[in-house]
């Protein structure tokens, strides 16, 4: 089995099927997920062997100096900030919710399981010959490398994003808030224990992320003990996807499947707005399909 990309579907795919090849157009030192992480079950920790703590997530709307509910102003000014057009999002649910977290280096443990069956820095030009495939990377570039029949590139939207991660003295909590507000980059924020991670849109029409007015709407001040940077800032190409038309999407991910032995798997290659959870059913699903595909290869070569 190949495995197109090494990000975190890819690599979860190849923990669980140990004979599977990895190839990944990165270097693998660029293999780290910055963005938030959570789960809704414990199911991906279980599979992969790596424990996953339970915690409960506390979310709030942030919105000219105050905290709001949720509306349909607020929701489209934040999908339109986030993807461009105006989609239902997550901002809607600002309940409180309960979720499991990996540890911050579980992408690293998968990639110390996988071990060297990835080749990194190996972009895909040419599909491999040997099949199935199971690809994650972005459904656009798979049509191009199977040469589909008049794809239409045009509906493909997507965004990018900038990532900055910080350090917060004496802090325990699971918290995200959401910014609408076209005054600052900043999108979502979101708190994992100690560890704060800020979402911007990568767009200069909107002005850069004031640390001061995100510390504020967490209640958090700075002069206190001071919130370290621990990183550079990270960008995300493919940071948020726009949704497609779901008979196009249907009909790509299917036609895939059924004429090139190549099965879609994650957000990017499925094109759809999913949680990691999704990705193990999906993986599930894949399996059954891909025995299927060989039951039927096996009759149509007894029967010739």
């Amino acid at each position: 089995m190949i495995i197109l990309g090494a990000g975190l579907s890819g690599l979860i795919a190849a923990a669980l099927n140990p004979q599977a090849k990895v190839f990944e157009a990165a270097s693998q030192d660029a293999q780290s997920h910055r963005a938030v992480l959570r789960f809704r079950s414990s199911a991906v920790g279980d599979a992969v062997g790596i424990p996953f703590r339970k915690i409960r997530v506390n979310k709030g709307i942030w919105y000219q100096g105050q905290y709001c509910f949720p509306d349909i102003q607020l929701s489209n000014m934040y999908s339109y900030k986030v993807t461009g057009g105006y989609f239902d999002r997550s901002i809607w649910k600002t309940e409180a919710v309960d979720r499991f977290i990996a540890p911050e280096d579980f992408i690293l443990r998968l990639i110390e399981q996988v071990g060297d069956r990835v080749s990194w820095n190996t972009p895909v030009t040419e599909l491999p010959e040997s099949r199935p495939i199971i690809s994650t990377i972005p459904m656009n570039k798979v049509m191009s490398l199977v040469k589909f029949d008049n794809p239409d590139h045009n509906q493909f939207k997507f965004s990018p994003i900038r990532v900055q991660r910080f350090r917060i003295p004496r802090a325990d909590v699971f918290q995200t808030i959401y910014y609408p507000s076209s005054h600052t980059a900043a999108y979502r924020a979101s708190i994992t224990g100690d560890l704060l991670i800020v979402e911007s849109v990568d767009d200069p029409a909107y002005p850069d992320v004031n640390m001061e007015h995100v510390l504020a709407s967490f209640g958090i001040l700075d002069k206190h003990e001071p919130v370290v940077p621990i990183d550079a800032t990270h960008k995300q190409s493919y940071g948020k996807i726009a949704p497609i038309d779901e008979r196009f999407r249907r009909f790509v991910v299917e036609r895939l499947s059924q004429k090139h032995s190549i099965y879609s798997l994650g957000r990017f290659a499925t094109w759809r707005n999913i949680l990691l959870d999704d990705v193990l059913q999906d993986l599930n699903v894949i399996k059954r399909l891909m025995n299927a595909d060989s039951y039927t290869r096996k009759i149509a070569a007894s029967r010739a």
